[in-house]
């Protein structure tokens, strides 16, 4: 991969500004919904920058920007960017963009995507997403960007113009942790409601549907257990596990114990996530706080398969309860709740008429609070009010 140093000519002036998307790795296969917001923006131009790119996801190479091109230079770069911050190859090519943003993506960016925004003299903007606001500190210092994060904490509180919180639970989290209230905002995300958009050319079937990484917060342990015990009570259905992750093979063996009909499809393209979304009768989401304290933020799962008119069966954890209507849209158990989570899996497993009438609330409740575009234009009214009142951010109020 070439590093992109960009044109020689500055950009048009005139022309939109350039927000800058910052993570380290470009791009998780798993941050699908930061690429979805980034190409959603209608008054900015999305930028990509970071450390290096990764096998994850294609993005736009006229607008994508690394320190690392691959190149034993690249990593000798890469190196003092993490240690110093100091990244002028990359600086360089971004001063040539226009940008009038630079917006990290989660907590342990955050120094790093200051060391961007100074030198570029734009405000900083910082999304925590889940477990880099819930993260024990004794569990953070285990990575260099854990530790970073800890050590810059107070340089980046001071120089960063808003953090953005993706539900209420992680703003609370946030302020715990001492992050001035004035500059933490609840801002939700959003999901494309064009695309989750059920076509009814799919029948519906017996289907448990998981969707997320196999990491102990995701809790598809507990689903497996469940899964057993409808079994043994003689109902019939298809557990599918759509991710991978360190647990996948304990997983798998858990589920064989089990004898439950169990499917893992591995990490699957959006499209096709999106076709198990037709096809299946219940999304699962039995997150829980991990021993780390690692939490979710706000699974966007849970948005794409109310706007695709699945019910959902989760946990009241973290952000999920904002994120669906209880006894409307979904229902919810307490974590590791192994046999609740069983009787309301049930419920929509026996019950085609219940299954559609949560489904059709879930489309009506995503479309009134999770749509994309209004959320992102949302998003852009941040962008101008950060710019229009300096880089360092003012006392900004609370946003939906």
């Amino acid at each position: 991969m070439q590093e992109n140093l960009g044109s020689n000519t500055p950009r048009d002036a005139d022309a939109k500004p350039g927000a800058v998307i910052f993570t380290h790795s470009l791009l998780e296969g798993s941050n699908t919904f930061i690429k979805s917001h980034a190409e959603a923006l209608a008054r900015y131009r999305p930028i990509y920058a970071g450390a290096h790119r990764v096998r994850g996801m294609s993005l736009p190479e006229d607008r994508t920007f690394v320190v690392n091109d691959g190149s034993f230079l690249g990593w000798v770069r890469e190196a003092m960017f993490r240690q110093f911050g100091v990244a002028p190859r990359l600086i360089n090519a971004l001063r040539r963009e226009h940008v009038g943003v630079v917006h990290a993506h989660f907590g342990t960016s955050g120094p790093a995507g200051l060391a961007m925004a100074r030198p570029l003299d734009v405000p900083l903007v910082v999304t925590f997403h889940g477990h880099d606001a819930t993260m024990t500190e004794h569990e953070a210092r285990k990575t260099h960007r854990g530790r970073e994060l800890i050590r810059k904490k107070s340089t980046l509180i001071d120089g960063t113009a808003a953090f953005i919180a993706v539900s209420g639970y992680i703003r609370e989290r946030l302020l715990e942790q001492g992050y001035p209230e004035s500059k933490v905002l609840l801002h939700r995300n959003g999901i494309d409601l064009d695309y989750y958009s059920r076509t009814g050319d799919v029948p519906r079937e017996p289907v448990v549907l998981f969707v997320g990484r196999f990491v102990e917060k995701k809790g598809a342990r507990y689903l497996i257990e469940a899964a057993k015990l409808l079994k043994d009570t003689g109902v019939e259905f298809e557990l599918v596990l759509i991710g991978n992750g360190p647990l996948e093979e304990g997983l798998k063996d858990a589920a064989a114990r089990a004898g439950i009909q169990c499917r893992f499809t591995g990490f699957l393209p959006v499209a096709e996530v999106r076709h198990w979304l037709e096809r299946a009768r219940v999304v699962a989401v039995p997150s829980v706080i991990a021993s780390d304290g690692d939490s979710e933020g706000l699974p966007t799962v849970l948005l794409e398969a109310q706007a695709m008119e699945v019910p959902i069966v989760a946990t009241r954890h973290s952000g999920i309860p904002e994120g669906v209507q209880e006894g409307v849209t979904a229902e919810l158990v307490d974590e590791r709740d192994v046999r609740g989570l069983a009787e309301s899996l049930r419920g929509f497993l026996s019950s085609a008429e219940k299954a559609e009438s949560f489904g059709r609330a879930g489309r009506r409740f995503v479309a009134e609070n999770f749509d994309l575009r209004k959320q992102v234009a949302g998003l852009e009214e941040l962008y101008d009010r950060l710019r229009s009142s300096g880089r360092g951010g003012s006392r900004l109020r609370r946003t939906a």
